[in-house]
Parts: C-alpha cells; sequence; structure tokens
C-alpha cells in the first residue's frame, strides 16, 4: 500500500470519526407542536421575564390583580404615554415554521373611543428582529372592569433560529390609560420537516 492510500484512508476514518459536530437543539419537532415557553404563567423566578430598561416592574399580582393563576401575571400599561417592554427567551426547533400563543388576558381601560390607542402586541424576534408578528390586544377588547379570558394567536415565522425572544410590547397614548393584565401563557411551535 502506497504512502499516499494510507494518508487518504487516515483522512478518511478522521473524517468520519467527527460526524455532525452541531451541537442538538434543545427542544426538537415532533408530531404534534411542541411547547417552548418556560415561565409562562410569570410565577417562577428563573427564567426571569425580562422588563426593558425603564419599563419599571411589569410583574404584579395581589391587590393589584387577582392572577388567573396564583401568585403572579405581567401587568403592562397603566401609564398614559409610555411603552413598556417584557421579553422572555424561548429556544425553537428547527424546522419552525408555525406558531400558536394561547393565555388568559384582562384588559382594563378607560378607554371610550372605537379606535385602537392602547395596544399589546406579541412578536418574536431574532437578533432584536421581528421574525413573527404573533398578533395583539387593544383597547377595544377591554373594559373598565376586566376579567380574565382566554385567547389565542397564530402565526407563521421567517426563520427558526436556535433561540428566539418573545417580546410583549405595550404601547399607550397620552390620554385614558389601558393596563393589560396576560397569565397562563403557551407558545407552541410547529415545524416543515
Amino acid at each position: 500500500m502506497s504512502s499516499r492510500d494510507l494518508v487518504l484512508g487516515a483522512l478518511a476514518l478522521l473524517a468520519a470519526g467527527c460526524g455532525n459536530v452541531d451541537a442538538p437543539r434543545e427542544v426538537e419537532c415532533g408530531a404534534l407542536p411542541v411547547e417552548v415557553l418556560p415561565n409562562g404563567n410569570f410565577d417562577s423566578p428563573a427564567p426571569a421575564w425580562v422588563p426593558e430598561p425603564g419599563s419599571g416592574a411589569l410583574i404584579c399580582g395581589q391587590p393589584t390583580i387577582m392572577p388567573a393563576s396564583l401568585p403572579s401575571a405581567a401587568c403592562l400599561g397603566s401609564i398614559d404615554g409610555t411603552t413598556q417592554i417584557l421579553t422572555q427567551e424561548v429556544p425553537l426547533p428547527e424546522g419552525a415554521t408555525n406558531l400558536t400563543l394561547t393565555g388568559q388576558i384582562c384588559i382594563a381601560t378607560a378607554e371610550t373611543a372605537t379606535l385602537e390607542r392602547d395596544i399589546l402586541q406579541f412578536d418574536l424576534l431574532e437578533s432584536g428582529s421581528v421574525i413573527s408578528s404573533v398578533g395583539k390586544r387593544t383597547n377595544l377588547d377591554g373594559q373598565a372592569d376586566c376579567q380574565f379570558t382566554a385567547f389565542e394567536l397564530t402565526s407563521t415565522t421567517t426563520s427558526d433560529p436556535e433561540t428566539a425572544v418573545l417580546r410583549l410590547r405595550a404601547t399607550l397614548n397620552p390620554e385614558l390609560p389601558t393596563t393589560f393584565y396576560v397569565d397562563n401563557l403557551s407558545l407552541k411551535v410547529g415545524c416543515s420537516n
């Protein structure tokens, strides 16, 4: 056997031994959509929901609101003319294409106009860019004295990074406040493969 054949054989063995060097993703697709949102009930300190600097405390409980599941809920809005953001990192499976966000929401509003003036937007981000506008709720969905009701939003995603960020963003106009209380979130992801 020539030295060239030995070198080629050794290279072939080395290449075969390396295999796939990509680390497996934290979650994988299956026959059914997979849950990817940790701490959707806002009750655990870890993994933490992260408020954008300047947003204040965006997790609350009694006596402010009776959460759908005790002891805590997300509490965004209530201050006119502000934008408040709360985020949570989520793992995504390879091939992620569609999203279903469900949960409980209570929208307390002083708005009386039949226009969208206060908006809670749900987005999925990759490196700060929106890869899915999951949906929104507005002052038009609320009332003066709110009760938690179920909601479901569906969307598609433009990419499937290993991790993404679920962002809740409340934007309020300068008058007549609205508060968005959110609890029991679930984010399920379906795949194309």
